[in-house]
């Protein structure tokens, strides 16, 4: 049970292919004037979270730390919902000014949104012959 409180490897993006292959072809996206997240379907049993936080939208380094924490955490919780998406969380300019209830409150509410959309999409079999 310890495992389950954790953000392990087999739930981050590594490879920049798995970056690349959802920004090339997203199937959803949601976002807020802060925060943006594209997501793939992949059918993988699980889901996986990239992050791109960069310095010219989040300029100090202990702020854009502080920004990934409240993702990845608020993701750990989540990812039982977002089964089989690939997300890639990109922070806005604007984000860091925000306090962490305001950060959490938008990422849930992302996701939410997120696992809406998700769950009415027709889910695509892996196996077409």
């Amino acid at each position: 049970m310890p495992g389950d409180q954790r953000f392990t490897k087999q739930q981050r993006l590594l490879k920049a292919a798995d970056y690349g292959a959802v920004f090339k072809a997203a199937d959803f996206k949601v976002s807020t004037p802060f925060l943006l997240i594209l997501a793939k379907d992949t059918g993988q049993a699980q889901a996986r979270l990239g992050l791109v936080i960069s310095k010219k939208n989040v300029g100090c380094a202990v702020r854009r730390n502080r920004v990934k924490r409240l993702l990845r955490e608020v993701f750990r919780q989540r990812a039982r919902q977002l089964a089989a998406l690939d997300l890639v969380a990109m922070a806005r300019p604007g984000l860091s000014a925000q306090d962490n209830p305001a950060i959490i409150a938008m990422i849930q509410t992302l996701l939410d949104e997120l696992a809406r959309k998700a769950a009415r999409s027709p889910r695509i079999p892996l196996s077409q012959t």
